[in-house]
């Protein structure tokens, strides 16, 4: 499977038009281009086990003393859970700004579709790799590998919810006196527990940590 459902697409023309150093203004119209989702892990963030941030593709430590690019360039911001940018840092092994990878190491854009070659994710929704670049993103930039026992019950948790947001939808097209609706909510019902001990199992991790 891919690691994100849809292809996050940044927008040409953002709403805000911020000064510089001040890029997290952008933050709204990426979380809505990023589908609400991180751009690395996939994680959704309707949920409340973390925050998300705006993350710098080309790092700032990278890019600032070189002068080419502002810190409130559209192109370059990320919409990212805290984990994955804590973890990817000013990791750059190109050092160039027009290069994001060599030798098998560095990232692939996000939104570019090729994002998805590298990586795949499977059906319990751990986060693996296709190719050498992509086992470098996995082990050494986004620490997937470390980081897998909640990658895959963040992925489960939001998995549940779309599915109880699929029966939500179709109970309100059912005639609640009819045996179909019963059995449906009996369904929706068996999510919705599944949900709340997915996320206190999340939960208890956490603050294990």
């Amino acid at each position: 499977m891919e690691v994100r459902s849809i292809l996050p697409k940044r927008r040409l023309n953002p709403t805000k038009n911020p000064k510089e150093g001040k890029w997290t203004e952008h933050k709204k119209d990426l979380q809505e281009d990023f589908n609400f989702h991180c751009a690395y892990c996939g994680s959704y963030d309707g949920f409340r086990h973390t925050w998300y941030e705006v993350d710098h593709f080309i790092p700032k430590s990278f890019f600032i003393p070189l002068k080419n690019i502002s810190t409130v360039d559209y192109s370059n911001l990320v919409y990212s859970c805290k984990f994955c940018n804590n973890k990817k840092l000013s990791k750059w092994p190109s050092q160039s700004e027009s290069i994001y990878h060599i030798n098998n190491q560095g990232f692939v854009d996000p939104c570019d579709p090729d994002y998805e070659n590298h990586l795949y994710r499977t059906t319990k929704g751990s986060i693996m790799w296709k190719t050498d670049l992509g086992e470098w993103m996995v082990k050494r930039a986004f620490k997937f590998d470390e980081r897998d026992y909640s990658i895959r019950i963040l992925w489960q948790i939001n998995e549940t919810r779309k599915l109880i947001d699929k029966f939500v939808e179709q109970l309100s097209q059912i005639d609640e006196d009819s045996e179909e609706y019963i059995n449906v909510k009996s369904k929706a019902n068996e999510l919705c527990f599944e949900y709340y001990y997915l996320d206190k199992e999340l939960m208890n991790y956490y603050n294990s940590l």
